[in-house]
């Protein structure tokens, strides 16, 4: 899965912040639950990134990815990621909580001077990217999740077999 992620990243590089990144971690984290989520999201991050460019902010990247895969793990065994509507649901959810956790770490690192002005500045310069990761998280959910879930499903149900 997290093959599938960095190279949805990768591919869709040309389009800011349009990836079916966010909704391959998720669909992880339904199949794999938390863990298998928070890895995918950690290793996505740190492997892209090898594409990308490495730094401070691969942190944070392997910082949100993994949260919202654990998290995407947490909300199925919670029973409440249990139809489309709510996947996609929280896909929406998923690319605003990235933004926050991402453009917190920038607030910290790059905002100077740090006050309230400034960092309302660089939360408010991000919007249209995290509208767009937001948008596109739920529509790739929208076209992937019924096919990759059973999918995954038929996978889970074969190698657990082989234990």
């Amino acid at each position: 899965m997290t093959a599938f992620a960095s190279a949805g990243r990768i591919l869709f590089a040309p389009i800011p912040n349009f990836k079916p990144t966010t909704a391959i971690i998720i669909l992880s984290g339904i199949s794999f639950g938390p863990a298998g989520g928070f890895l995918t999201g950690v290793f996505t991050a740190l492997c892209s990134n090898f594409f990308f460019g490495q730094g401070i902010w691969t942190l944070w990247q392997m910082l949100a990815w993994g949260f919202i895969g654990f998290l995407s793990g947490l909300l199925t065994k919670c029973k409440f990621l249990d139809n489309l509507v709510k996947i996609i649901a929280f896909g929406l959810f998923s690319g605003v909580l990235y933004g926050i956790i991402i453009n917190t770490f920038n607030a910290f690192i790059y905002v100077r001077p740090f006050n309230t002005a400034a960092v309302f500045a660089s939360f408010t310069s991000a919007l249209l990217f995290d509208f767009a990761h937001s948008i596109s998280t739920g529509m790739f959910l929208f076209i992937l999740s019924s096919s990759w879930l059973r999918k995954l499903d038929r996978i889970k149900k074969k190698y657990i077999a082989l234990e």
